[in-house]
């Protein structure tokens, strides 16, 4: 189930969405979200806009391109905010503060180059770990209800190694947590899809016929019950 949203797990979201875009930023440069052109541009654009305003802009901007990979909406299971909107009306930034901060931690050192170590930093953000689950033998028709970090970590990293296969239409993730919904999430940019990851919350079990379970030992005991209540068809 969604729960409050702690200053904590805000601020951690924040600086894992824009590891997660300098990983996209590297992979294909566009050159006007982070340097010396995209703060040019930003400072034509701003006028009374703030660090924490540009942040949001940017994070908007790429859920469009990966829908879900980068919203509130996605990490926290925010149920009144429509599927194509990042935020909602009702979502509260960072301050102007913890914006200018976020903005220059997030810039320091090389970006992610490579889906491993993109999940390394989010799970950094997150102060998460994950460690790696066996997972079955997957073909293009393969249904897969994963719940549990370790397990959907474990499962991008096979997808990424496999261009016949398709994260949004084979792989559905049961995920209550905001790290484990972010990393889950993120997978729709991580592997470069134009659909969103097929998230639920715990009290979501809709039935997934045919599919396999793959649960891992950090899959909280909701989680779990869920998992195997969606996969058992």
């Amino acid at each position: 189930m969604p729960r409050a949203i702690e200053t904590t797990d805000r601020s951690a979201y924040y600086t894992a969405a824009l590891q997660l875009l300098r990983f996209v930023e590297a992979r294909a440069p566009s050159n006007r979200r982070f340097g010396t052109d995209a703060d040019a541009l930003w400072s034509t654009f701003a006028g009374g806009l703030k660090t924490c305003d540009r942040i949001d802009t940017l994070l908007r901007d790429a859920d469009v391109q990966w829908p879900g990979a980068f919203g509130a909406r996605s990490t926290f299971g925010l149920r009144a905010v429509a599927e194509d909107d990042a935020y909602g009306a009702d979502w509260t930034s960072l301050d102007p503060m913890d914006g200018e901060k976020t903005w220059k931690t997030a810039g320091q050192g090389d970006a992610p180059s490579s889906p491993a170590e993109a999940i390394a930093a989010l799970e950094a953000a997150w102060e998460r770990s994950s460690s790696a689950v066996p997972m079955p033998n997957v073909g293009p028709t393969t249904k897969l209800v994963l719940g549990g970090l370790s397990a959907v970590v474990s499962a991008i990293h096979l997808f990424a190694q496999d261009d016949a296969l398709s994260w949004p239409e084979q792989v559905t993730v049961v995920a209550d947590a905001p790290a484990e919904r972010q990393v889950a999430a993120a997978a729709a940019a991580l592997l470069n899809e134009t659909k969103p990851t097929a998230l639920r919350l715990s009290d979501q079990r809709t039935a997934v016929v045919g599919a396999t379970l793959v649960l891992s030992d950090d899959a909280s005991d909701e989680v779990r019950t869920a998992a195997e209540e969606i996969a058992a068809g």
